[in-house]
């Protein structure tokens, strides 16, 4: 697949010039679903803009000045600055302000000094921050002590054995295993490579994961089962300053790429975002404008995936990916479960919506969990959800291609007068009426009560209805797929809908019992890896949907309490290591070798929906899911 440009013109400026225009590296990270780069111009100034896979934002003043790297942890945005007399400020970005907090200096007598750009990544739930000093490499570790908030840099340390290096280091996660890489400080310029061990917090020479020579720098990503590897130049006679980036992949390194013939004047950097890989360099030329090349990493768009599915296909014979309470993006921990808003769910392949709805006195639909209105105080309507929704099944191609599930229980258990069966069935079923019909006038929800084709539901919601019947209403009229007898709670079982569809479920995601991490995603895995089997060896008209989210409940009976531990990992006071959550779990435990194969060899997983299904960084769970149907 071809390099092509992004960004505001054919030749792939991030930003007008010279609002692009840099004299050193910039820094790149995904936050959030949007591309993030931070840049110094010309007059030293440092400038940040945000975007998507095809062009960024007009430019916004970052609070300080110098040399920036930035990293996202847990949900937030960090930048690390080495300032021009070598001190470094940790900047932490505030998404419910849009600011920059305070920066914390990080202490300049405890060896935090560089005069170039440092790395920056996050690994097992910690911030790793590698920089040059005197020709030699150090390292620092940041974490959040989950006793009391409180946050530390651990004192500055140097990467075991390493010998003398130049240049910009790199940091990357593959397969689990932190990677430092840099190049050597002699003639040959070698890049180096140096593996994490955490247990004894020591570096080790790992030479297989290096490739070719550097001029002054590298960066490197990774996702999947690839390391992506970008420096310039190849080898000491080399002075081109073309770019180029090696993939490595089953334990070797494709041949070097050049990124379609460009140069760059330092080093570029690397980030992926929805089966992307994005390559953002300063041109080799006089203005040194901020230039922009990407290419797909998979053989498929997410944003447009079920394009590839043929039309008879059944929904209930395709794997699809999606979100637990899709909409609970809250500042509360124990409420939050996504970091990604619906539109940057759709374009990341999430193709099934859980959506908790009551009814307010206005009559109107919004969106909470747990009792929690999403967005307080301003509330969340479900109209606006919907929204979201259908103006990106029309984004993309003229005539839609994807369908989305779309779920909808009541969130208020309580049965009061205000609170009926009826009221709620009749909310949904008026909002349904009172969407606007697409221009050929056809419907924009699908609220059949037996599966449909693929075909049939293109460009439409399907209606899969979790909330009680209208007991006024015969059966035969009640609108969607009933999912009504749901158990709660429960890691296997079946019902079948009054209009004879058959549903096996598996939603088992309250553990109240005293038990380390370890325990918790071991459980919790056997219950979801037992679905998927099951979908993967059933009929097509038979649903399958299969949650991965859990929490510990509550705090003081178990050791976890957040669905983000569970989902991503974290480390456990019980063993005292870090144990690896469900996202990895699921993508790297479960045989997928396993099953009936369809007709082209591929397999059906059912509905499978996650928390922060994006995450850890490095992960494709998602694009892996969406492969298994093709």
């Amino acid at each position: 697949m071809s390099w092509i440009t992004r960004g505001l013109n054919d030749d792939g400026f991030v930003q007008d010039t010279p609002n692009g225009q840099t004299p050193s590296v910039p820094a790149l990270a995904t936050h959030h679903g949007e591309l993030w780069c931070l840049w110094s111009d010309p007059s030293g100034l440092l400038f940040y803009a945000r975007g998507d896979n095809n062009v960024f934002q007009p430019r916004l003043q970052f609070p300080d000045q110098g040399i920036p790297v930035i990293a996202e942890l847990s949900g937030q945005l960090h930048a690390i600055i080495v300032r021009d007399n070598g001190e470094m400020a940790h900047y932490v970005f505030s998404d419910v302000d849009q600011l920059w907090t305070t920066p914390a200096i990080l202490d300049p007598r405890a060896g935090f000094i560089a005069h170039s750009t440092p790395a920056f990544v996050a690994f097992h739930n910690k911030l790793f921050l590698v920089f040059v000093q005197d020709n030699n490499l150090y390292y620092s570790i940041w974490a959040v002590n989950p006793q009391d908030e409180t946050t530390t840099w651990t004192p500055v340390q140097d990467v075991s054995g390493i010998k003398q290096v130049s240049g910009i280091p790199a940091l990357f996660v593959l397969d689990g295993t932190l990677h430092v890489l840099c190049s050597s400080n002699d003639e040959s310029r070698e890049i180096l490579c140096f593996a994490y061990d955490v247990p004894s917090s020591i570096w080790n020479s790992a030479s297989d994961i290096s490739e070719g020579r550097a001029a002054t720098g590298v960066s490197a990503t990774s996702y999947g089962d690839s390391a992506f590897l970008a420096f310039q130049e190849n080898g000491p006679d080399d002075e081109s300053h073309t770019i180029y980036i090696s993939e490595y992949k089953d334990g070797k390194w494709a041949p070097q790429e050049a990124v379609a013939g460009q140069t760059s004047t330092s080093p570029p950097q690397l980030a992926v975002l929805n089966g992307r890989i994005n390559c953002i360099f300063n041109a080799n030329d006089a203005a040194m404008d901020l230039r922009w090349y990407s290419r797909a990493l998979l053989d498929f768009s997410l944003s447009s995936w079920m394009g590839g599915i043929p039309d008879d296909t059944l929904l209930s014979d395709i794997t699809v990916p999606g979100t637990h309470d899709t909409c609970a993006m809250s500042n509360i921990p124990f409420v939050r479960t996504q970091y990604l808003n619906v539109k940057q769910q759709m374009e990341a392949g999430l193709r099934f919506l859980d959506l908790r709805c009551r009814v307010h006195p206005d009559g109107q639909l919004y969106m909470y969990h747990g009792g929690i209105p999403i967005n307080f105080p301003k509330y969340l309507k479900f109209d606006d959800v919907m929204q979201e929704v259908f103006t990106f099944f029309l984004t993309h191609h003229p005539t839609p291609t994807e369908t989305v599930l779309v779920s909808i229980n009541n969130d208020d258990t309580a049965q009061t007068p205000a609170n009926t069966p009826s009221i709620f069935y009749q909310a949904v079923a008026t909002h349904i009426a009172n969407t606007p019909l697409y221009p050929d006038g056809t419907s924009r929800w699908l609220t059949s009560p037996t599966t449909s084709t693929l075909g049939l539901a293109r460009g439409k919601a399907v209606l899969l209805r979790r909330y009680q019947p209208d007991p006024t209403l015969s059966p035969s009229s009640q609108i969607g797929l009933d999912l009504s007898g749901w158990l709660n709670n429960n890691p296997d079982f079946t019902l079948l809908s009054p209009a004879g569809v058959q549903f096996t479920l598996q939603d088992h995601w309250q553990y109240s019992d005293i038990q380390p991490l370890a325990q918790l995603i071991e459980s919790k895995f056997s219950y979801v890896s037992n679905m998927l089997s099951k979908a993967a060896s059933s009929s097509p008209e038979h649903w399958f949907l299969n949650f991965t989210s859990a929490v510990g409940d509550p705090v003081e009976k178990g050791e976890v309490a957040e669905s983000h531990w569970i989902a991503v990992g974290a480390h456990s006071g019980f063993i005292g290591k870090f144990v690896q959550g469900m996202n990895v779990t699921t993508r790297r435990s479960f045989d997928w070798g396993a099953g009936t194969e369809r007709e082209g060899g591929r397999k059906r997983y059912g509905v499978i929906a996650m928390d922060y299904p994006e995450l850890p960084k490095d992960s494709d769970l998602i694009a892996w899911l969406i492969g298994t149907n093709f």
